[in-house]
C-alpha cells in the first residue's frame, strides 16, 4: 500500500524533474535507487538523516512530505512541441498541482475564494459559426465590447480561473484542466513568453475549458480552439472593419497595426482572415510561403507594448502577510522563495 509520504516524495521528484537515479546521486551516498523506489512504493520508510537529505535534494522542506495534498487535475489538455520530453511534462504537471493547493490553501486562509461560472455553458460547438458565435457571447457577457483585452491574465482570474507561469523551455506552450470535484479551471503558460504567444495561449486553452467539442467530428478541437483564440482576441466585426470583406492582397503594415493594438500575431491574423473568407486559400497559402521564406516562423516583425502577468495569488499572500495572518516565513514558502527574498524585496510601507 502507498504511504503518503511515498506519493509525496514522488510528487516532490516529478516537481523536480529527476530520475530516481538522479535524485539518490543529489542526495549523496546515504540513500539508492532502490530505496527511493521502494520509499515511493511505501515498502519502507526513511530515517530522519535521510528524509533531510532527500527534502535537501529536491528543494523543499521535510515537512512537504507528510502534508495531505487533496488536490489532482482532472481533463488535461497540453498545447506542447512533440520536443517536450515525458520528464518535464511531468515536472509541469506536478508543478501546476502544487501551485494549485497553495492558491486553494492562502484563498482559504483569507476566506476569499473566486467563483467561476462557465459564460457559454451548454454551448455546443459544431462548426466554425459556433465559434464565432462562442466568443461573442463572452465578450458580451464579461462586457468587453470590440476593442483589445488589454490584460487578459486578470480578465480570467477576476473570473475564478487560475492562471499559473511555470519555467520550463520553448517547447511548452500550455496546459489547461480543472481541480477535480470542484470546478475551478486551471491554466499553466510558459513563464517566459512573449506577451503575443502567451495571450494566444490563454485564449487556446480557455476554448478547451469554456466549450463543449463532444459533437465535432470533422474538425479536429485543436484547430477549433485556435479558431476562438483569434475569434475572441480580435472579433469579427473589427476583421472587416480594418481590413475590408474581401481583399487579394494585404500590406505588412496592416498586419503590424492589428498586432500592435490587439496583441495577436500577423501569422494568427492571417489565419483568421482566411477562416473569415477576407482572403482566398490561394492569398492565404501565398502569405505562408512568404512567411516561411522570410524567417517569420522564428520571429515576425511588429510589436505589442503591453504585458501578461499572473497576480492574484501573490496578491493574496502579500495580503496576509500584511496583516499579520501568516507568517513571512509562511508566505515565502508560498511564493517558492527564500525568506531572506521575501523580507528584502517585500516592504510594508504603512
Amino acid at each position: 500500500m502507498i504511504t503518503q509520504f511515498g506519493e509525496r516524495l514522488n510528487s516532490a521528484r516529478k516537481m523536480a524533474g529527476m530520475s530516481m537515479e538522479a535524485l539518490a546521486e543529489k542526495a549523496g551516498s546515504i540513500v539508492t535507487k532502490q530505496a527511493i523506489s521502494k520509499y515511493e512504493k511505501g515498502q519502507i520508510q526513511p530515517g530522519s538523516q535521510v528524509l533531510l537529505a532527500l527534502a535537501r535534494a529536491l528543494g523543499v522542506k521535510a515537512d512537504y512530505f507528510f502534508r495531505a495534498s487533496n488536490v489532482a487535475i482532472a481533463g488535461i489538455e497540453f498545447r506542447k512541441h512533440s520536443r517536450l520530453g515525458r520528464k518535464e511534462e511531468d515536472r509541469i504537471k506536478y508543478r501546476t498541482i502544487d501551485f494549485i493547493q497553495k492558491y486553494l490553501e492562502i484563498e482559504e486562509i483569507l476566506n476569499n475564494a473566486s467563483a467561476f461560472k462557465n459564460p457559454v455553458a451548454n454551448n455546443i460547438i459544431k462548426s466554425h459559426e459556433d465559434i464565432e458565435r462562442a466568443a461573442k457571447e463572452i465578450r458580451d457577457k464579461w462586457q468587453l465590447g470590440n476593442g483589445p483585452i488589454p490584460h487578459l491574465i486578470e480578465l480570467l482570474e477576476d473570473n475564478g480561473f487560475k492562471i499559473y507561469e511555470v519555467a520550463s523551455d520553448k517547447y511548452f506552450d500550455g496546459l489547461s484542466g480543472f481541480v477535480e470535484n470542484m470546478k475551478i479551471p486551471v491554466i499553466s503558460i510558459f513563464k517566459d513568453a512573449d506577451p503575443v504567444r502567451k495571450r494566444f495561449t490563454i485564449a487556446h486553452e480557455l476554448g478547451h475549458l469554456l466549450l463543449d467539442f463532444s459533437e465535432v467530428n470533422d474538425l479536429p478541437s485543436e484547430k477549433l480552439c485556435h479558431a476562438f483564440a483569434g475569434a475572441l482576441l480580435l472579433p469579427r466585426d473589427v476583421m472587416m472593419n480594418e481590413l475590408g470583406r474581401h481583399r487579394s492582397k494585404i500590406t505588412e503594415w496592416e498586419l503590424k497595426k492589428l498586432k500592435g493594438i490587439y496583441c495577436m500575431s500577423m501569422q494568427a491574423i492571417m489565419a483568421r482572415a482566411f477562416h473569415l473568407g477576407i482572403i482566398s486559400e490561394n492569398t492565404y497559402r501565398t502569405f505562408n510561403i512568404y512567411v516561411t521564406k522570410h524567417g517569420w516562423r522564428k520571429s515576425e516583425p511588429g510589436t505589442y507594448e503591453g504585458g501578461e502577468k499572473a497576480n492574484r495569488f501573490k496578491q493574496l499572500v502579500l495580503h496576509a502577510a500584511a496583516e499579520q495572518i501568516i507568517s513571512f516565513n509562511k508566505a515565502s514558502e508560498l511564493l517558492d522563495m527564500p525568506l531572506s527574498d521575501f523580507e528584502e524585496r517585500i516592504r510594508i510601507v504603512s
